[in-house]
């Protein structure tokens, strides 16, 4: 007499493991739609972007307007004074500005006085202020630039997460269809056993009851895990998960993929070399804008600048030099009164000796500094050869696995169309043909974990290296 196979492995077979309520793309978007993470990280790309723009005016022509301090009374005695200035101050030309400023009196009698005109301008004969610029601006480019990167990382490292859950879900459903089989197996194995007249209380008896049991509890056990995964995986992807058997709820099919030659990468774009070579790049550019002196000078003309109680107009002229990081700084100036032959000086020094031993303690931390840029770069080279060796061998095992299971799916295609023909005839028995039938499933959800586990290599390949050519799809 035919036994009666359990209804789950009754509805696998019936159904072919066939999972045609849920679409594999309409999960992943609601996936990726639901991750804070991807929110968070494209909120940061438009932070980046003002910040950006921020370091360009920033970093541009300052112009400055002021009307300085107004002073006035009111009364019989009232008057008004203010003190404007304008100034143009322009980085990228060597510091170069421009100033202009005066003093502007009226009196009770409306009568308007300006003093101490003054036209000045100023710019570095010798320092780093343009490289300091340039500096500040690759800094913020490539800040911008990490922030689209991560971006652009979330959506592959979400979209890895996203079939790895998947992945465990049908690893759990292939652990169900053997347990399943096994709880069959033993299930006739058990009623052979009280067929035989064995009684309940001999050890044959109840060691076959007792993994009868134990089987019904695995099965259980598994069903249990699928439901609570499957409920917190539909919750991720925003789509509603319904009391019925969790099996239903899987994608029927999984997307196809070629697997990523690592090795049609360039090597330049391995993540971490690209990361170190920046660094070393960005430290060099920052150490050679350290000038161990800068020269600057100014020139402009005064008019009306009080000299020891008189008012005459000048031409001026100065000059600012420091060294060693302001371990010694002298200034000097003259003014040219237009009518008189004797000029104005002025000097000024100051002097701070712990700068010079500062400034040597820091020239050895400079060189240290490019020792271990240097290491950080072999690191990166060493750590490129290790990852092209691990998803060389990681493919090569997907793909080999691949084809034994396609193999073993065609056999047992073919076997369980025979085995099915023979039961029907009474020539084999139930086990032999549910035997060949579960094991055809497996198969067939073997081949599937295999496309989900060449989608998360391609997925872990693309993390390695950086993919800056996508970035103008990154918004």
């Amino acid at each position: 007499m035919k036994k009666k196979i359990s209804s789950a492995i009754m509805l696998l077979l019936c159904t072919g493991f066939s999972f045609a309520t849920q679409n594999v793309k309409e999960l992943l978007d609601g996936y990726l739609k639901n991750s804070l993470d991807l929110h968070k990280l494209s909120s940061q790309v438009e932070k980046q972007i003002l910040n950006s723009k921020v370091a360009q005016i920033s970093n541009g022509m300052n112009i400055q307007l002021s009307t300085g301090e107004i002073q006035f009374q009111l009364g019989s005695d009232q008057y008004f004074t203010f003190s404007p200035k304008a100034a143009v101050t322009i980085p990228q030309a060597d510091n170069l500005g421009f100033s202009a400023s005066s003093v502007v009196n009226i009196n009770d009698s409306q009568e308007k006085t300006v003093s101490d005109i003054s036209l000045s301008i100023s710019a570095d004969i010798y320092s780093g202020a343009m490289e300091q610029r340039k500096i500040t601006l690759l800094e913020s480019e490539r800040t911008l630039l990490e922030a689209k990167r991560a971006l652009q990382n979330g959506f592959v490292s979400a979209e890895k997460e996203f079939y790895s859950s998947l992945k465990n879900l049908y690893e759990i459903a292939s652990q169900i269809i053997k347990e399943e089989k096994n709880l069959y197996e033993d299930k006739l194995s058990f009623e052979k056993i009280r067929a035989q007249g064995y009684s309940s209380g001999s050890t044959t008896y109840r060691l076959s009851q007792n993994k009868v049991l134990a089987d019904e509890h695995s099965v259980q056990v598994y069903r249990h895990k699928l439901e609570r995964e499957t409920r917190i995986f539909a919750a991720k992807c925003g789509v509603y998960y319904s009391e019925k058997d969790p099996v239903d709820f899987l994608p029927q099919e999984i997307p196809e993929v070629e697997g990523i030659d690592v090795f049609s990468f360039k090597k330049d774009t391995y993540a971490k070399i690209e990361n170190a070579s920046w660094k070393k790049h960005i430290n060099t550019l920052k150490r050679d804008a350290e000038k161990s002196m800068t020269l600057s000078a100014n020139a402009g003309c005064t008019f009306d600048k009080e000299i020891k109680g008189s008012y005459h107009n000048t031409v001026d002229a100065g000059l600012s030099y420091t060294w060693d990081k302001t371990a010694l700084t002298a200034k000097a100036g003259v003014s040219f009164p237009v009518d008189s032959i004797n000029p104005v000086y002025s000097l000024g020094l100051t002097l701070i000796p712990n700068q010079f031993r500062l400034a040597s303690i820091d020239s050895k931390l400079e060189e240290e500094d490019v020792r271990q840029e240097e290491i950080d770069i072999k690191s990166a080279h060493n750590d490129y050869i290790t990852s092209l060796a691990s998803q060389k061998s990681s493919l090569d095992n997907i793909l080999w696995n691949k084809n034994a299971n396609i193999e073993s799916y065609d056999m047992y295609t073919s076997l369980a169309k025979d085995t099915a023909l023979y039961f029907e005839r009474g020539i084999i028995s139930e086990s032999e043909y549910k035997s060949a039938q579960v094991n055809k499933e497996n198969y067939r959800i073997q081949i599937l974990i295999n496309n989900l586990d060449l989608i998360i290599y391609n997925d872990e390949t693309r993390l390695l290296f950086t993919r800056d050519e996508e970035l103008e799809n990154v918004k």
